[in-house]
Order: C-alpha cells, then sequence, then structure tokens
C-alpha cells in the first residue's frame, strides 16, 4: 500500500476533497438501512401511510445524492491519479530513445516491453475507479461506530469478522512477494523466447531449431503457468475466505441479535437494520482484498520500471558544437570490451586519419571491427583512450550534431517503421525528395523505388527486413549519403550484394574519396583494401596499421 500512499501524499488537497466526498458518501449511504429500520418499526407497527410516504421520499433523496457524490468523488480521484503512469511509461519510452546502447545491450532483450506492460497494468490497477472504492475503506470504522450505537454486541461481532477480513489481506500479501516475482521473472523468461520465435523464422527452420525453442518453451511456460496457477490459488483461496467470513458475520449477528430481541434488547426492525450497516462496514474492506493482489504486483512493476530508468544511463541532451568539422579523426590509446566480455577486443589502438583520408579496417570476425565503428559515431563508450574529431573528445559534443557529421552504415542496417522518404529525411531534417532520390541512383536503387506504386512512400516494417537483403543494405548506404556529412563510416558496403551493385559502391568510394571525405570502411575486400591510404588489421595478439604503397 505504499504506492498508494504515495500518491495520495503527492495531491494532498485533491486527497482531502475525496475523502470529504466519501463521508458524505458513505453517510447519505446510512439512510438505506435507517429507512428499514423505520419502516419496520414505524409504518409496520402503526399502518400510517403518511409516514410511510415520508420515509420513502427521504431516502430516495438520500440516494439520488449519494448517486451524485460519488460520481464527484469519481473526478476527485481521476484528478488524484493525474498522468502519473502515462508520464512514466511515456519516460521509459523516452528512455529507450535515448538511452546509451550500450546500456540496452546489456539488459534482456524485450524487458522495455515487459515493463511498459507492466505500467499499464499499474495504472489500470490505481485508476480512478479503484482508488474511489479505496476511499470507502477508512468508513468501516464509520458504520461500526454506528452500529455500536445501535447494539454494542452486534457491533463487536462485526468488529471481529472486519479485523479477521483485514488480518487476511496482511498475511496474503506476505504470502504472494515471492511468487509474484518469479511471475516477473518467468514472464521475461517467456517474452525473450517469443522474440527469438518471431525474429529467427527462417534459422529456426533450416537449422532444425524448433525441437531446441519448444523444449525451452515447454520449461519456461511451464513454470510461468506454475506461477499463474499459484497466484490464482491464492487469489481464490483468499476470496473464499473472505466470503466465508461474510458469511459467518451474517449468521453471528442474526443469531446474537435474535437472542437480543427474544430479551427485549433488540427489536425486529433493528436486528435487520444492524445486519444492514455490518454488511456495510464489511463490504470496504473486501474490496480491499479482491484488488490487493492486482495492487500489490502493480507496486512490483512499478518498482521494476522506476529501478529500470534509475539504472539506464542516457546520452547527454547537449554538448559542443565545432564551427566547422574539417574531418580529422584520431583514436588515442583506445580501448574497449563489449558488456559482460572481461578481455577487451583492443587496447592501446591508436590511428590517425587526416582530413580526405581512408582507413579500411580488416581482421578476423568477432575482432571488434564493427565495434570500433561503434566507438567512432558515439555509439559505444570506449573503456580507456579518446576518440577525437579535429582534436576534440566526440564525447564533448553534443551527439545529434556529431551525427550528423557522419554518414554511417552499420552492418546490420535497420530502419524505422515508415515510408523510405520518412527513414531518409529524418537524418536530414528538411531533405527534398530530389535529393532523396539522387542518394538513391547513387546506389542503383532507383529504378527499384520508382517501380513501386508507392515509390519513395512505400513503407518499411519489420526493420526493413520485409526487403531482401541486398536491397536492404543498399538502402541504408543511401540513408547514410543522405546524411552529407564530412566522415563516412561503412561497415562492409560491399557485403551482400550483387557484381553491379559492389561496382556501384567502388564507384561511390572513388566519388567519396574525390570529394575529400574522410572514410573509414570495415572490409575484407581486395579491390576496397588496395584502395585505402591505411589498413588497420584488428587481431586479438595485437592491431597492426599499414599504409597501402598504391594508394600512396
Amino acid at each position: 500500500m505504499k504506492e498508494l500512499l504515495a500518491r495520495l501524499s503527492r495531491h494532498p488537497a485533491a486527497t482531502v476533497r475525496l475523502f470529504l466526498a466519501s463521508l458524505l458518501v458513505n453517510a447519505l449511504g446510512l439512510a438505506s438501512s435507517l429507512y428499514v429500520i423505520q419502516v419496520l418499526n414505524r409504518y409496520v407497527g402503526h399502518g400510517v401511510g403518511a409516514t410511510l410516504f415520508t420515509l420513502t421520499v427521504g431516502v430516495v433523496i438520500a440516494v439520488l445524492a449519494e448517486h451524485v457524490f460519488r460520481t464527484l468523488r469519481l473526478e476527485l480521484a481521476a484528478e488524484i491519479v493525474g498522468g502519473d503512469d502515462e508520464k512514466l511509461a511515456t519516460g521509459l519510452f523516452g528512455l529507450m530513445l535515448t538511452a546509451r546502447p550500450t546500456a540496452l545491450d546489456a539488459r534482456p532483450r524485450g524487458e522495455a516491453e515487459i515493463l511498459m506492460r507492466g505500467v499499464e497494468r499499474a495504472e489500470a490497477a490505481f485508476g480512478a475507479p479503484n482508488l474511489a472504492a479505496l476511499a470507502d475503506v477508512p468508513f468501516s470504522v464509520f458504520f461500526l461506530l454506528v452500529l455500536a450505537l445501535l447494539s454494542p454486541p452486534l457491533a463487536l461481532i462485526a468488529s471481529i469478522f472486519t479485523a479477521a477480513t483485514v488480518a487476511s489481506i496482511w498475511f496474503g500479501q506476505r504470502r504472494t512477494v515471492a511468487p509474484i516475482k518469479a511471475a516477473q521473472a518467468a514472464g521475461q523468461a517467456v517474452a525473450t523466447l517469443v522474440e527469438a520465435a518471431g525474429s529467427g523464422g527462417d534459422a529456426i527452420r533450416q537449422f532444425r531449431g524448433a525441437s531446441l525453442l519448444m523444449r525451452r518453451w515447454v520449461q519456461v511456460s511451464a513454470r510461468a503457468r506454475e506461477l499463474r496457477g499459484q497466484l490464482a490459488a491464492q487469489a481464490n483461496g483468499a476470496t473464499s475466505l473472505n466470503q466465508a467470513l461474510q458469511g459467518l458475520m451474517g449468521a453471528g449477528i442474526i443469531a446474537v441479535g435474535a437472542i437480543l430481541v427474544v430479551d427485549g434488547k433488540l427489536d425486529v426492525g433493528a436486528l435487520i437494520g444492524a445486519n444492514l450497516i455490518a454488511a456495510r462496514a464489511l463490504a470496504p474492506v473486501v474490496r480491499l482484498a479482491q484488488l490487493s493482489p492486482s495492487l500489490q504486483q502493480a507496486e512490483g512493476d512499478l518498482r521494476a520500471a522506476r529501478a529500470f530508468a534509475v539504472d539506464i544511463p542516457v546520452e547527454p541532451g547537449r554538448g559542443a558544437v565545432l564551427a566547422a568539422y574539417h574531418g580529422r579523426l584520431e583514436l588515442r590509446r583506445l580501448a574497449y570490451a563489449p558488456p559482460g566480455q572481461p578481455m577487451p577486443l583492443f587496447s592501446a589502438l591508436d590511428v590517425v586519419v587526416e582530413p580526405g583520408g581512408v582507413l579500411a579496417i580488416t581482421g578476423r570476425n568477432g575482432s571488434g571491427k564493427s565495434s570500433l565503428l561503434r566507438l567512432i559515431t558515439g555509439l559505444a563508450d570506449p573503456d580507456e583512450g579518446q576518440v577525437l574529431a579535429d582534436g576534440v573528445d566526440i564525447r564533448q559534443l553534443d551527439p545529434a550534431w556529431w551525427r550528423a557529421q557522419v554518414s554511417y552504415l552499420p552492418q546490420e542496417p535497420i530502419f524505422l517503421d515508415g515510408s523510405i522518404a520518412e527513414n531518409m529525411a529524418a537524418v536530414r531534417p528538411g531533405l527534398g525528395e530530389a535529393e532523396m532520390r539522387a542518394c538513391l541512383d547513387k546506389v542503383g536503387l532507383g529504378r527499384f523505388v520508382d517501380e513501386h506504386p508507392d515509390g519513395l512512400h512505400r513503407r518499411l516494417t519489420l526493420g526493413g527486413r520485409s526487403l531482401a537483403l541486398g536491397q536492404r543494405r543498399r538502402l541504408a548506404l543511401a540513408r547514410a549519403l543522405a546524411v552529407n556529412g564530412p566522415l563516412v563510416v561503412l561497415d562492409e558496403p560491399s557485403e551482400g550484394l550483387d557484381r553491379d551493385a559492389v561496382e556501384a559502391v567502388y564507384s561511390l568510394l572513388i566519388e567519396l574519396a574525390r570529394l575529400g571525405r574522410t572514410i573509414v570502411v570495415v572490409s575484407h575486400d581486395p579491390n576496397i583494401l588496395r584502395g585505402a591510404r591505411q589498413v588497420l588489421e584488428i587481431d586479438p595478439s595485437g592491431c597492426r596499421l599499414t599504409a597501402s604503397e598504391v594508394a600512396a
């Protein structure tokens, strides 16, 4: 209940108005019980029609007024709820967009999506209807006091069963803490497995991965079902216990009340009214018991979401901006180890690429070539050393400004969920369609785009994976050209392309070099390596930098 109390404390004025409205709602709710008592005692005993009319008109007014105040209370509860959960969900999504990529790489896959769903559950659990209902809980004492004025023995019985219900809620919460945490972890495992099955369709079929994934699915889904069943059993047990307590309280009040009636200490009308008042006293506590599991899970979801928001570092929003970037790039004593890997891929790496220079990077698979490009683009931070642009550490630069200086082709290109034009305009706002077509023509995709009915407005889905690999890589290269940055960083630009496309890449590299662009390219293509002025070979035993005689 800490989260509930925290939300109320953040809006003290609205909370006071909420409880005042609840006071009026519960006071007016007492009218129906008093109506029963008065009708049985006054009208039934004397048969005066005017008395019945007056009592009925009074209770109708009270019921209508109670409805009005319940509606008002719901609006006040909505004011307290406000947009806290919406802000948290928006903040999480914004964090996914602005977090340091290496920080997200170190987290479990699909974690952010699960956290977002948890915030949605919390928004429902702590929504205005539930908050308004929970505002009735303190007024159980009010009904017990009214019952004490009517019959102290019956009030004692109602108090005992109300206390027993509160105790069952407390014990139930303690019992579900561990299962809820375990269920959340199992849900994470299920989500990760589903994501793997959805994204690896061809590999799963071609390389017979279905049986392996199915075995894992059986294990994780069985665990998830077991935990869900355990939580459901505990919830059903709590519901059954509360129903039993309600029934026993009703029986106890009727039995003791009947004795009091026979002894002349209570009349029949008061007995029936006391039973109704006792039920009103217990009802909010029962409602609390029903909401308790969802509230407890919601608190856990919010804790996890807030911890994620605190743990994940974001990129700096601002930084230095150079008057002009001339293209000089220096790697000074650079060392880097990916998250979770104890040994660095490279260390004490020193390279200088002058403006207009061409550096080719080669090496075995997994040697750190793509990681080095991510360091250069600022998508990852070195463990030691610096990446310098015109003598300035890129960590001091505004990230958005720096990326506007870099035409980058990643090894695994991913596109935004939008049109080709939207993807290209995103990297350079204000880019016209004529410039887009020029970039596409340079990579040999102009005809491919024009032949589609939607042209530049063709929608890319699944991160672009609906396109053939060669088309996707060429489109990513066109996107890189759209940046028109002084520094061109390309990861295997000729990989996966047909002969004509490879020739287009060669021509493009020659054109970029003639334009004075600084080029850093990862490649195993002998033609590209021969055309580089410097070749950096990354190897676990050490990095070697050589100058190309042909290029010199």
